[in-house]
Order: structure tokens, then sequence, then C-alpha cells
């Protein structure tokens, strides 16, 4: 019986030592993408010049590869859409009634976030993730890009042991210059979800934040195929 119970314990260390740094940055994607779900995003853009601009924006979300946005406010930007399928971008523009290619580094609705921070949260299959640092209360993690098509270079996350979630999260170029810095806050549940509802995002060479907030969040929605048609874009 001490035999067994040993050899238990021995498993449990083990399993518990086998975590990599993949693992718990695939559990953080997991909780800011969590499967199929519905999101509606209110950001909000504050520029060095003291203006500010604000969006709603409604989002279906399939899973990594398939996102459909649509602008509710301000009214100017009413019925535009963005739509990722797999490596490819797009917008809807209803004013000209035609849709545009864009790219994942583009600014999203004019702010600090990137159409690939919006639209793709698919870090462990951008990127290579290793401990960068590890104190008592965080797990401080290095993804650098494993191809050139990534958004970035390399980014820098902070991880809360306890909770597993995000508390920040540094972006860099090739040459290794920091480019942006995010802030996550504010932890909430959506259903079974335990995720951050704030994050600002401060684009360290302008001085610029935008700031997002998750208004409502719901999980284990079944969408058609045909909603993340190109062709269906405006319709």
């Amino acid at each position: 019986m001490r035999i067994i119970l040993a050899v238990s314990l021995v498993l449990a260390v083990l399993t518990a030592r086998a975590e990599t740094p993949s693992d718990i940055v695939k559990e953080v994607e997991a909780r800011l993408v969590p499967g199929s779900y519905r999101v509606v995003y209110a950001l909000t853009n504050h520029r060095t010049d003291g203006s500010v601009s604000s969006y709603e924006v409604h989002f279906d979300i399939k899973d990594a590869d398939h996102a459909r946005g649509v602008f509710i406010k301000p009214e100017r930007e009413k019925g535009r859409e963005v739509l990722r399928v797999d490596d490819a971008l797009w917008t809807y523009l209803p004013s000209i009634g035609k849709t545009l290619r864009i790219a994942d580094r583009d600014s999203f609705a004019g702010g600090d976030f990137s159409n690939a921070d919006i639209l793709r949260v698919d870090w462990t299959a951008k990127y290579l993730a290793s401990m960068a640092k590890e104190t008592p209360n965080q797990w401080i993690f290095d993804l650098v890009a494993k191809t050139p098509d990534a958004a970035y270079a390399k980014m820098r996350l902070w991880v809360d042991k306890s909770s597993r979630q995000p508390v920040q999260q540094y972006f860099y170029d090739s040459r290794g210059t920091l480019l942006k810095r995010c802030r996550y806050a504010s932890i909430q549940n959506f259903g079974s979800v335990s995720r951050p509802a704030f994050l600002q995002m401060e684009n360290v060479v302008t001085g610029q934040k935008t700031e997002l907030k998750v208004i409502t969040l719901v999980t284990g929605l079944t969408f058609k195929d045909a909603r993340f048609a190109v062709d269906n874009l405006g319709k």
C-alpha cells in the first residue's frame, strides 16, 4: 500500500512539472477566445490632441480562423463590417458598397489595437512560448514569432499564477523595439467564462491609448459557414 501511495505521489509531481509555457499560454488564449461565441466590444480611442472617439462592434466568432464583426456605433460607421477567414481579412464599407482587403498589422477602427489584436488570438499557433522569468505571483513568458507573417516579432506576457489570468502584455518589432503595451483588468464571469472585461492598449511611440470593454459575451453558439463568406458581407 505504501509503495502504491509513493508511486502515486511521484506521478502527481511529475504531472505537475510537465506543464509547459505553451500549456499556460494556451489556457490564457482559451479565456480570451472561448470557442464559438458572440461578443460586444466598446472601444474608445484617446488621441494626443485631446480628441476621443468611441465605437461599438458586435462580433460572431466561430474559432481563431473565422470572425465577423459589424459596427453599430458611431452612426458614420454603422453597417461597416470586418471579416477574417483563415489568414485573409476584409472590410465592407457601406458608404461605397465595396469590400476591401486589410492586413493584420492595420489599425482597428483607427485606434491602438491592430486587426490581429481584435480578430485573432492565436499565440500558440504563431509564436513559440518560453519562460522569461518567474516571480512568486506571476509567470512572465516570451512569445517569439515562428513565421514572418505574425503581427509582431515578439511579445511578452505576464500571467497571474493564482487566477491564471493575463495581467499585461508587451509587443515588439523585429529590432526589439517596444511598440505597444496592453493592460488587462476587471476580471468578470460571462457564463462559464472568466476573463478580463477591460483592456487598455498604449502605443508607446505616439503616447496614444485605446480602451476596450467587453459589454456582453455569450458562448456555445453555432454559426453557419455562410456567416463567414466574403460574398455575404453587407447582407
